[in-house]
């Protein structure tokens, strides 16, 4: 249960982070353009691109939480559920 319920709250943290808080007049606008301005390996995961944001969160989310009790595979289907979760929320989004 806490799986679904860590990955989707961390897909939604990411998707708010990269297309609200980072946006001009918000609290993080500043942000956005000097993250715009560094490479795009760089840039990506710190706010460019919200899958990117999503994996991140979830890589290091998961190794805080399960650190003495790691699981490669459960790790990665972390990572890649969360990310989905980024997807359904587009798609939800362009859909209205």
């Amino acid at each position: 249960m806490q799986f679904w319920v860590h990955s989707i709250l961390l897909a939604i943290a990411a998707w708010v982070y990269c297309y609200i808080l980072l946006k001009d007049g918000m609290i993080l606008g500043w942000l956005e353009n000097w993250i715009a301005r560094l490479p795009s390996w760089l840039c990506e995961p710190l706010g460019g691109c919200e899958y990117c944001v999503a994996g991140q969160m979830a890589l290091w989310f998961y190794l805080y939480r399960n650190f003495y009790e790691y699981d490669l595979i459960e790790h990665i289907l972390f990572i890649t559920t969360t990310i989905f979760i980024v997807e359904i929320i587009n798609v939800w989004k362009q859909s209205k």
